[in-house]
């Protein structure tokens, strides 16, 4: 693409309307292409040694090598001359995931300045990946991080942005991608958090089921009565995308998945089954798919055997969300994919008051921190990431619970839960006043609009 720059902003940016063929040209700085996004598990075995070599040379671990870019990245700053400047477009996960902490401490104690550019629209043509634009100075008058949010294309065109430092963000090591959150929200947060227990506390969260192919792996009632295979089979749920709108999944619910005919049914066999003919047929479709080769399977004594199916979880909490997190009660038979951390209580504490506890405003603010969330706007929380969340547990009766799920239920929308339960919560368990729960209500939103750019 040719353009001309205006400024070093465009001269990143070219003509965005287009999204084609985006490279770096800084000038005097020289023109190259910015690194190429490609998980891990896309890399050959010689790729991952050069990338760990590269991380290693510079005293970085071998834990942010989820993706080679992070290794175009570490390398180009070896290339740079003592007064260079670095000017990528980068995946955001640069300021949110956990593995590009260290990646985020190394520009630091590299760069004099850093700049750092996010935006409320996908501004280029990345599939869907939520992208940053990031300038690092060797030297600079002016020293620190620096940060801005572009709300739109006009604002990069008469340069009226503007760059804010953070410095409680950089010092908390808090992820990036929520500088436009005052210092004073920061501390407001976490001097909540610190005043209550994390959900690792109150419960365990383990990962479901891995299928290694649930297209394969997870049928329908069609398929499962074509192939015979009902005797093979347990109920699960595959997505949080078939359990909307309430905080109990029960036998009902399952059964109106089946009616619709989604794939409900879990294909379990064990070294021992009986191959019937109806069953190595459906095998076969399996290895004209080359399934047996994919790594989880070829490591399995027998590719089509799944396992650590274990037992059927209390309740489950989907990793994915779009507006709010989906944590419910599994009042029916089925089992979870690993889309789902299955939720098993400790003692003394009780899943209904966990789940109620759950839904308020301090508790959702912490999930869009912790979490990172993808172009789309999609929220995603690890399991580490579910196990810090702050959870203001009030403990209450089934027949207050009964009341809670039939309202979650008949919900409009999220925000009539909270509405009623940050006050009937975070009052009496911290002391929040009024203005403590607007505040709270505020950053929600603030980050919420930011996530799904509304």
């Amino acid at each position: 693409m040719e353009f001309k720059p205006t400024s070093k902003f465009s001269a990143i940016i070219g003509n965005p309307p287009k999204r084609r063929n985006i490279t770096t040209d800084v000038s005097s700085y020289g023109k190259h292409r910015n690194p190429p996004y490609i998980k891990r598990n896309r890399l050959t075995k010689k790729q991952i040694k050069l990338s760990k070599e590269i991380h290693k040379n510079e005293k970085l671990t071998e834990k942010s090598v989820k993706n080679i870019w992070t290794a175009f990245l570490i390398k180009s700053i070896t290339h740079l001359s003592n007064n260079g400047v670095l000017a990528f477009i980068l995946p955001s996960e640069l300021l949110q995931v956990k593995f590009a902490e260290e990646i985020r401490e190394h520009l630091k104690s590299e760069f004099e300045r850093i700049e750092v550019f996010t935006f409320n629209d996908l501004m280029f043509e990345c599939k869907g990946q939520d992208t940053i634009v990031l300038f690092a100075y060797k030297k600079h008058t002016e020293k620190g991080e620096f940060f801005s949010n572009i709300k739109t294309i006009k604002e990069l065109r008469n340069n009226s942005f503007i760059l804010k430092k953070n410095n409680l963000l950089i010092e908390s090591k808090v992820k990036w991608t929520h500088h436009f959150l005052t210092s004073d929200e920061l501390t407001f947060l976490y001097n909540l958090k610190a005043k209550l227990k994390t959900a690792k506390y109150y419960c365990e969260s383990k990962p479901g089921i891995v299928t290694a192919a649930n297209k394969y792996f997870i049928i329908d009632k069609e398929t499962e009565n074509k192939y015979k295979l009902s005797r093979y089979t347990i109920p699960i749920i595959q997505k949080g995308l078939f359990v909307n709108g309430s905080v109990i999944f029960d036998d009902q619910d399952y059964e109106l998945l089946e009616k619709l005919n989604y794939p409900t049914r879990l294909l379990q066999l064990n070294n021992n089954s009986r191959i019937t003919k109806s069953l190595k047929k459906y095998l076969q479709i399996g290895e004209d798919l080359e399934i047996p080769n994919r790594y989880k399977c070829k490591i399995r004594n027998n590719w089509y055997v799944i396992p650590n199916i274990a037992e059927k979880p209390q309740g489950f909490f989907f990793k994915r969300s779009h507006l709010y997190p989906k944590l419910l009660k599994n009042n029916s038979c089925a089992f979870v994919t690993d889309s789902a951390y299955k939720i098993k209580m400790n003692s003394d504490y009780n899943l209904d008051s966990f789940i109620y506890s759950f839904y308020n405003s301090l508790t959702l603010v912490f999930s869009e921190i912790e979490g990172r969330y993808y172009g789309g706007g999609v929220l995603e929380l690890t399991p580490s990431e579910f196990k810090e969340m702050p959870i203001p547990y009030l403990g209450i009766t089934k027949n207050q619970f009964k009341e809670f799920a039939l309202n979650f239920e008949n919900k409009e929308n999220i925000e009539q839960i909270l509405l009623q339960n940050d006050y009937e919560i975070l009052n009496p368990v911290l002391g929040l006043n009024n203005s403590d729960i607007t505040k709270l209500c505020t950053i929600r939103r603030k980050l919420l609009k930011k996530r799904i750019r509304k």
